[in-house]
């Protein structure tokens, strides 16, 4: 419940709050000292009055007009005060919190990548078990030409088989009919730490082809030839394919080798800082340092070469 004072010396009005009664303080608008009132046995108002010499109190009625102004300036001292220390308490809790809430972003970034690559590892997986080895990294005619990206392969067990039946897997990725389903590329391709990936239909996670890998120019290895654990199977790499995800492309190890850096389609990683993604044949998410030497990071992408590898210099999640 509020009631009206008036500042005696300024005459200003304002609305003041039952809880300041009999309390004192200067005026909001005047700053002269103020008293409001206080009520007596009737719950009638009674009004300090200013005589020069020293106050008495007067009552008043609830609404009198001789009520309120000085409960303003001290409500908006404590109002102002309050603000004050609201403000500083928010700018000091944003100064300790702001790094470890990037910190947990950025790994909120990678598990929610890792989950997609885990994905499309299992639908991989499942190929293989299906037709005894890994898909081709491209579809090829009988001239050898590619035509279509492993990716259409997979759709089937990543629960587009919809999708994967209206393509014509006879014919290019850029002929008439199958550029038209372009535009319907599955998230699960593009990394979510890369926010023009899916509007421009371009893959973020990558196959290891070349000789020594998973996927070497002879063609695609079953899982009981890959005898090595960890192998890689699935990376991730920037934005690389002209045109987008059904085109056949992937890092060619036989190239440049196994590489880190932002090349897009030709390195491994790019997208998260100071860490690239994996993940191997069994299925199990990696984070690799880009402190992990060539020869181990070679030995990551032999899928039988037997090397020794200490797991010391990444962090495999089950």
């Amino acid at each position: 419940m509020a009631f009206e004072f008036t500042c005696p010396f300024c005459l200003s009005r304002m609305q003041v709050s039952e809880e300041f009664l009999g309390m004192s303080g200067p005026c909001a608008e005047c700053g002269r000292p103020v008293v409001m009132p206080t009520r007596d046995g009737e719950r009638r108002l009674v009004m300090a009055v200013q005589t020069g010499k020293a106050s008495r109190q007067e009552p008043v009625g609830e609404t009198s007009g001789r009520g309120d102004p000085a409960d303003r300036a001290l409500l908006r001292a404590i109002v102002g005060i309050s603000g004050v220390l609201l403000a500083t308490m928010l700018l000091a809790g944003l100064f300790v919190g702001m790094p470890a809430l990037r910190r947990q972003m950025k790994i909120a970034d990678r598990n929610n990548d890792l989950t997609r690559m885990k994905a499309i590892a299992t639908a991989l997986n499942a190929y293989c078990d299906r037709y005894g080895t890994y898909p081709p990294a491209s579809l090829v005619d009988p001239t050898g030409k590619p035509l279509l990206s492993w990716r259409v392969l997979i759709l089937p067990f990543l629960g587009y088989k919809d999708l994967h039946d209206e393509f014509a897997l006879d014919q290019p990725w850029d002929s008439p009919l199958n550029l038209t389903l372009m535009q319907r590329m599955p998230e699960v391709f593009c990394s979510s730490n890369s926010p023009d990936a899916y509007g421009t239909k371009q893959p973020n996670f990558v196959l290891l082809t070349g000789n020594a890998t998973v996927f070497p120019p002879s063609g695609p290895l079953g899982r009981t030839q890959v005898t090595d654990s960890p192998t890689l199977l699935v990376v991730e790499t920037g934005n690389g394919l002209l045109v987008g995800w059904t085109q056949p492309g992937d890092i060619d190890v036989s190239v440049s080798g196994a590489r880190f850096g932002s090349a897009s389609m030709e390195s491994i990683g790019g997208l998260h800082a100071e860490v690239a993604l994996g993940v191997d044949t069994r299925g199990n998410a990696m984070i690799i340092p880009k402190t992990t030497t060539i020869a181990e990071l070679d030995a990551l992408v032999s899928p039988n070469g037997g090397e020794v590898i200490a797991s010391k210099d990444w962090t495999v999640h089950p």
